[in-house]
């Protein structure tokens, strides 16, 4: 007898389900499902037909038979109420995604997110961090051109991450998107108009879909047999968070009105994490938002690098030696998300927080310092 998997597929908007309305602008679309039903590639409605119809489970759609897998894999479609552009997207959104995956965590073999693509990075590591134990894969993808369109990319990304959330043994959240699989809390969204939109700078992918879908068991996190299969969140997160750039018009006033009422700032600076040291304005209200305990952490502005611990130039010194934490390899988006859910730890001291931010958790950053990682 076949083996079913059964994979639960939440639709929160994006790209990929939009149509053009009356002002010839893209927004999302109701009733994906029947869209999807229609597509040969996503949905083997012979097989429906004959085993699924007129049974408890019409409402599933089945993965047509591939050499992929040797598996039936059937799907079902959780469609949000509300469907946004993934520019509207708060705190709140994702809250609700990683409650619905724990609510219906063990009636399903793994999880796909429907996500628009200009947040997926701060999405995937918002969740990676609330999913603080996961045993099952959680795979976001989405388009760069609609679904309803010929030229799509949104049917292969689709369908590959339907497969990888039922066939692969990933137990963390994922963005499958172009050709291959990313670590979530890895990723910066790169372009908006390549298929491509997706790279991950400071660490490999994870997996290449090629002729076919295999993981090397070295890149896992979590080897087979290391993480019980449950699912632990923690559903909070401080809204008191914000990203400051620096750039040559920095001014005082502007550090001290971005840390006002802030619990913490990710502060993107040059390079190998520098500041303007002959302006000592500008030190002096980073210094000042840190001794009032807002928690500062430092990333570098570029794309591939990393911001160490001990200071490679005399204009990163003075942020290390006020407190400003080096994100060392982390994106920005991920240090965001860490720090957005580390502040919720009521648990933690200042500095256990501190030290939790410098901390490899999910697989988010290398610290040469810690021999764990």
């Amino acid at each position: 007898m076949t083996q079913l998997k059964r994979v639960l597929v939440i639709y929160t908007g994006g790209t990929f389900g939009m149509l053009k309305n009356e002002k010839g602008v893209l927004v999302p679309q109701k009733n994906i499902e029947k869209v999807i039903r229609r597509l040969p590639q996503l949905h083997d409605n012979e097989y429906w037909q004959k085993n699924l119809d007129h049974t408890e489970m019409k409402e599933y759609l089945a993965i047509p038979d591939g050499k992929d897998t040797e598996l039936k894999i059937l799907y079902r479609i959780y469609e949000y109420e509300e469907l946004k552009d993934s520019s509207d997207f708060t705190i709140e959104d994702w809250l609700k995604m990683v409650r619905d995956i724990k609510r219906f965590y063990h009636d399903y073999d793994g999880f796909v997110v429907l996500h628009g693509t200009d947040t997926t990075a701060y999405g995937a590591s918002v969740l990676s961090f609330m999913l603080e134990i996961v045993g099952k894969p959680v795979v976001l993808t989405g388009a760069q051109v609609p679904i309803f369109q010929p030229r799509s990319d949104g049917n292969n990304n689709f369908l590959c991450a339907v497969l990888i959330a039922a066939t692969q043994y990933i137990p963390e959240v994922t963005v499958f998107f172009g050709a291959k699989l990313f670590r979530g809390c890895r990723i910066k969204k790169v372009s908006n108009t390549r298929i491509y939109a997706f790279d991950s700078p400071n660490f490999p992918p994870l997996l290449e879909a090629k002729t076919t879908l295999d993981i090397d068991p070295k890149m896992l996190l979590h080897p087979r047999g290391t993480v019980p299969d449950e699912c632990r969140i923690h559903d909070k997160l401080s809204s008191k968070v914000y990203v400051l750039k620096v750039a040559p018009t920095i001014t005082p006033e502007l550090i001290r009105a971005v840390c006002e009422g802030m619990e913490g700032v990710v502060l993107e600076t040059y390079g190998n994490g520098n500041i303007p040291i002959k302006r000592k304005e500008i030190y002096k209200e980073i210094e000042r938002a840190v001794k009032n305990n807002v928690l500062v952490v430092n990333v570098t502005q570029c794309i591939n690098g990393t911001v160490l611990g001990k200071a490679i130039y005399e204009t990163g010194l003075l942020l290390v030696e006020c407190g400003v934490v080096p994100a060392f390899d982390m994106t920005a988006e991920a240090a965001l998300a860490k720090l957005s859910y580390v502040l919720t730890k009521t648990e933690l001291s200042y500095a256990e927080k501190v030290e939790l931010m410098k901390t490899n958790i999910r697989g988010e950053l290398y610290n040469p310092s810690h021999s764990a990682n």
